[in-house]
């Protein structure tokens, strides 16, 4: 029987504008590939859907290792995004679905409701194309001149991804033929071209619905993913700690006091390690031997979490030499020497990292916002690197929260414009239950 819908994720450029030392669908960003934040938006939205990736020949084998237990169909695709699109149509002609919809993977912030709008749409039509009015003024310009200044009101901006009857789409292509294709940019230029008369009916598409082309596209991207990330229920019967062994450096105070609580009502086995018992994580051989120790008494240890940090307000030409260090060694060489020290236990387990940041990583106080602004670099770097070692590594970004170091610093301030340490504390939890990994949430 004819299935209704198949996917083409179009995965086969170098993305040369990128300047990238892969290309750009393979790049990493919050933790997973950019292809694979495409696949999972597809499959999640239709998970019996089939969904063919097309790649360069190159990278065949890795594609194929990346999506290892998924259900991705993956191809060769071919020199151009046209010759791509061939591939995976005629590639599904041996088992043709009714209709077939066609998505750059360069576009991972697709949203289900606009692939819904496409597949309704296609009840109908036999063409769609997603787009938005452009903001800017267009202008036609020959010999470095304007020449024209065309008015905006049917003005769009294309995206994708783009619906057809698949028939009709392989007749457009097979019309073209394989030599003409690349003189397209897209396939309801195709569609067109090969039928004058035809319709394509336009949907909404997003202003998120982002190219990543060039490089300012992906600290964009970065931080659309950051916005995106999903707010995460605060609901303890839906943690997954009972048993599980916790390693909490900080723990006796703030955010840090109410993790250990919170791991602990929900059924874990915890441990805080801070200052008062003899382990201060600037000190890699107490950090060494905090881990080595437990390891041995628990035999595992499934999550680590680094939730010690150190603030010194003031100006930086005002502070003492001594002071810098203390800031910088808490907040960044201790956080390091967390990660450092942890390595083998997590790959033991499979656990997590947890590190914990600041809202004012991207702005505000010297030297603490620089330290700050490096966990969550680190967070990344990491969350990519240990990811062929099972471990997940993430970071919880806190906005102002009342703890004992927010009023030392910020004397007098409305406590009920503050988060709770439990509000922060819970959302770490949930993320600790997760399988996530490259992660930065905020709350």
């Amino acid at each position: 029987m004819q299935s209704e819908l198949a996917f083409v994720l179009l995965a086969g450029g170098s993305g040369t504008r990128l300047d990238a030392p892969v290309p750009k669908q393979f790049i990493r960003v919050a933790g997973k590939t950019i292809v694979e934040h495409s696949y999972a938006c597809l499959n999640s939205y239709a998970p019996d859907a089939r969904i063919v990736v097309t790649v360069p020949a190159d990278s065949l084998g890795y594609t194929r290792e990346l999506f290892k237990g998924t259900q991705a169909e993956i191809i060769v695709g071919g020199s151009s995004r046209q010759a791509s699109a061939y591939a995976a149509l005629k590639y599904l002609r041996a088992d043709p679905p009714r209709n077939v919809i066609l998505h750059d993977s360069a576009r991972p912030f697709l949203s289900h409701q606009i692939i819904h709008d496409v597949v309704e749409a296609l009840s109908s039509h036999e063409a769609v194309d997603v787009a938005i009015k452009t903001s800017d003024t267009i202008i036609i310009e020959r010999d470095g001149f304007i020449q024209n200044i065309p008015k905006r009101d049917h003005i769009y901006r294309g995206q994708t991804p783009q619906g057809f009857r698949y028939e009709r789409l392989m007749q457009s292509y097979e019309e073209i033929g394989c030599e003409k294709v690349g003189n397209f940019t897209d396939d309801c230029g195709i569609y067109l071209a090969c039928h004058p008369m035809g319709q394509v009916r336009i949907v909404k598409g997003s202003s998120e619905n982002i190219k990543i082309t060039d490089s300012v596209d992906l600290v964009l991207a970065d931080e659309l993913f950051r916005i995106r990330q999903q707010q995460m229920t605060p609901n303890l019967g839906g943690l997954d700690l009972k048993g599980k062994f916790s390693l909490v450096f900080g723990g006796s105070m703030g955010i840090d006091k109410a993790i250990v609580q919170i791991l602990e009502e929900a059924g874990g086995v915890v441990y805080s390690a801070s200052r008062s018992n003899s382990c201060d994580i600037t000190d890699h051989a107490q950090v060494s031997a905090t881990v080595e120790r437990l390891q041995q008494q628990w035999g595992r240890i499934d999550n680590v979490v680094n939730a010690a940090g150190l603030l010194i307000k003031g100006p930086l030409a005002q502070q003492s030499a001594a002071d810098m260090a203390q800031q910088v060694s808490v907040n960044l060489l201790g956080a390091l020497n967390v990660a450092q020290c942890s390595h083998a236990a997590l790959k033991a387990s499979g656990g997590m990292l947890l590190q914990f940041s600041s809202s004012s990583f991207t702005h505000g106080r010297a030297e603490y916002s620089a330290c700050k602004a490096a966990i969550v670099n680190m967070t990344q770097a990491l969350s990519d690197e240990w990811k062929a070692d099972g471990i997940r590594v993430n970071c919880v970004v806190p906005g102002r929260t009342d703890t004992v170091m927010r009023r030392t610093n910020f004397v007098g301030e409305d406590q009920r414009t503050l988060l709770s340490p439990y509000e922060v504390a819970l959302v770490s939890a949930k993320l600790l239950s997760s399988g996530d990994t490259g992660v930065v949430t905020r709350v």
